[in-house]
């Protein structure tokens, strides 16, 4: 049994992946800043949900503190926790809107990573990292200046984890593109989006946890970013 640590756990991409690794019998530690009614629903005695108030180094030690009671080994660690808006028009409101992005897609996974390095540090069995950023990264929407800035700072990030912590831990990314659709979205947002998609429907969640176990199984991958967008980071302008 494996040993899973995801942060994000809540909702949306998070919780699928927590009810996948439940699935294959895993060990599945969900990181979350909340205590979703979801969690209740799931019987089995490898599920952790451990809650942190936010993603700063006091939510790393708690969560640290409250793992090493579970496992001493972590196979893979997915940093998923996110968020998503665009930015602000007044000077304080984007302060303070930056120092959030920054927290959740850049403090919190670097501290997560170094913190739980001695614990996923293995030469012959590496553990792994997967840090979910976006196809924005690379080429940025305008409207979402801070996020896609965050987004590939953590892409850095992960290069960057790659190279120090070789070869006992295995740093990669995966890059989504329009994977889910909000329920804020409108049919006319999502026609634009798919005439920018080469494959143009939704990809759902399925082929983002498929990415994550091809990079938890392939034992020569690291230093990677795989976009999971249906061809849209080629295809959008």
């Amino acid at each position: 049994m494996r040993t899973i640590v995801i942060t994000g756990a809540s909702r949306r991409l998070g919780l699928f992946l927590v009810e996948n690794f439940i699935s294959m019998g895993e060990r599945v530690i969900a990181v979350t800043r909340s205590a979703p009614e979801a969690f209740k629903t799931f019987d089995s005695e490898h599920f952790y949900p451990i809650q942190i108030s936010d993603y700063d180094q006091t939510g790393v030690t708690k969560l640290v503190s409250e793992l090493e009671g579970i496992s001493e080994r972590v196979d893979l660690l997915i940093n998923n926790a996110s968020m998503y808006d665009t930015d602000p028009e007044s000077l304080e409101e984007l302060e303070e809107h930056y120092l959030s992005l920054f927290n959740v897609h850049m403090l919190f996974p670097g501290l997560l990573i170094t913190a739980l390095k001695e614990h996923m540090y293995s030469e012959s069995t590496p553990g792994v990292v997967v840090n979910i950023t976006d196809i924005y990264a690379e080429n940025p929407n305008p409207q979402y200046a801070l996020y896609c800035s965050t987004k590939s700072a953590l892409e850095s990030l992960t290069k960057s984890f790659a190279k120090k912590f070789a070869p006992g831990v295995r740093c990669n990314s995966i890059m989504p593109g329009p994977i889910q659709f909000l329920e804020k979205h409108t049919d006319q947002q999502k026609s634009d989006v798919f005439r920018e998609t080469l494959l143009p429907f939704e990809g759902g969640y399925m082929p983002v946890f498929q990415a994550v176990t091809f990079l938890l199984d392939n034992h020569y991958v690291t230093g990677a970013g795989i976009k999971v967008d249906g061809g849209r980071s080629i295809c959008r302008g």
